[in-house]
């Protein structure tokens, strides 16, 4: 991982004995405004209280929500372990700590496109676990692009073995909009496709294309953000569609 591994405090130690996370990763800090965009806040902060008092002190208050301009902003932090993570989440305080093998992980990937041209990409990823813990984790932290398929990864090696395991033992291991058995792939809107008649299953565009063999387009197309354990269940798809002959 990019991010190397650094020193945790005692509350981030004792939680992660605590949940038995295993070693530690990377640890990842808060993104911090270039020197351009942090001149141009300061300078219409500036003029904005000296002009117009309440609308400056709205975005003051706004500012707020940058490391750039919090001290405890810039204190939160995503350590990612051998068996799980801790981490602060972008708004309120206090630490969620979550397991890999039992977290249910949504991720959001959009890059934003103005007249045209690609230019911001933002991260945003939903780690579900049992209970009342959840977080969402964004781009607010240095390397979405390391450290989301690090998670990702992080997940498959914990469940991937478990949910192949369940779907050759005759039971349904349901990933959000799609669900997996020995029989074939279900989708909430269109029910059940056997597994010799399914064509091709790949990601395009932030979507999930199921392919029939029954016809030229796609059986199905699914937000890859609707999925929970996205990498599970690509896995475990194709180890069970290359593992049956074409219809």
């Amino acid at each position: 991982m990019a991010a190397a591994p650094t020193t945790l405090p005692t509350e981030a130690v004792e939680l992660a004995a605590g949940h038995q996370l295993g070693s530690l990763q990377g640890t990842f800090t808060p993104k911090r405004l270039n020197r351009a965009l942090f001149a141009l806040y300061v300078f219409t902060t500036i003029h904005l209280l000296a002009l117009f008092v309440i609308p400056g002190l709205v975005f003051l208050w706004w500012l707020r929500r940058t490391p750039d301009f919090s001290r405890r902003q810039a204190a939160k932090r995503l350590h990612l372990f051998e068996n799980g993570l801790i981490v602060h989440p972008e708004s309120g305080d206090g630490r969620v700590v979550i397991r890999w093998d039992s977290v249910r992980l949504y991720q959001n990937i959009t890059r934003k496109i103005i007249n045209g041209i690609p230019t911001t990409t933002e991260y945003v990823y939903s780690a579900v676990g049992p209970g009342r813990d959840h977080a969402t984790i964004t781009h607010f932290y240095e390397g979405p692009e390391t450290w989301g398929p690090h998670m990702q990864q992080a997940v498959l090696r914990a469940q991937g073995p478990a949910a192949l395991e369940s779907v050759l033992a005759g039971e349904t291991v349901n990933f959000g909009d799609l669900s997996l058995s020995d029989a074939g792939l279900t989708a909430r809107a269109k029910g059940l496709l056997p597994w010799s008649e399914v064509r091709e299953i790949r990601v395009v565009a932030g979507r999930i294309l199921v392919a029939g063999s029954g016809g030229s387009g796609a059986w199905c197309s699914t937000a890859v953000s609707d999925i929970a354990n996205l990498h599970v269940f690509l896995a475990v798809a194709e180890h069970l569609h290359g593992h049956r002959p074409a219809a």
